[in-house]
């Protein structure tokens, strides 16, 4: 398998290239993706109710980890994150990709596979592109707006109530709806 070493142009121009091929969230259309977001968000939270040195540069280095790991899985590579990687992106790195990813998490790909074996990871890996492009905008809102730790205050104050004290990584999974008319 290829391995490709990462660079700060390939990291910074992600999302800008996954968001051109996979699209947004459209305004207004959110609600059809709250599980995942929240699942996603959450894990943030946890990680940085953790060791609060983790903050929102951090957070959005990692997300750009997990667009470009999204990446060499649809182009059959390998990356190397070695010149980008600290032990607090990599944190959260592992708690994005805990969230939809089936070849971290083996929970998910046992659930996965067994729901439908031949998924399609393109297809696949769509709706978590655009919450992962989503989470992305509001960090660097409220990094902005509030500071390094910006969006965990907002994340704390909107929906930390619903997110528990523990350290268990939690995840969402997409499956259709099926009709009770049929």
């Amino acid at each position: 398998m290829k391995k490709i070493v990462i660079d700060s142009y390939n990291l910074d121009r992600i999302s800008t290239r996954m968001a051109k091929d996979f699209g947004r969230i459209p305004n207004g259309h959110e609600d059809q993706y709250a599980y995942t977001l929240s699942s996603m968000e959450g894990n943030l939270l946890k990680l940085h109710r953790q060791d609060p040195s983790r903050t929102g540069w951090h957070a959005l280095t990692a997300i750009r980890m997990a667009l470009l790991t999204i990446d060499a899985y649809l182009k059959q590579v390998e990356n190397d994150f070695s010149y980008h990687v600290t032990p607090e992106n990599q944190s959260f790195l592992y708690g994005l990709l805990m969230s939809f990813d089936p070849y971290t998490n083996n929970e998910l790909y046992e659930i996965l596979m067994e729901k439908n074996p031949n998924f399609e990871s393109r297809e696949y890996f769509g709706t978590f592109i655009k919450c992962l492009l989503r989470i992305e905008k509001s960090i660097e809102l409220w990094t902005k707006r509030s500071g390094q730790n910006g969006y965990f205050v907002f994340i704390e104050n909107h929906m930390g109530h619903l997110i528990d004290q523990d350290d268990k990584m939690n995840f969402s999974i997409m499956v259709p709806l099926v009709d009770s008319r049929d």
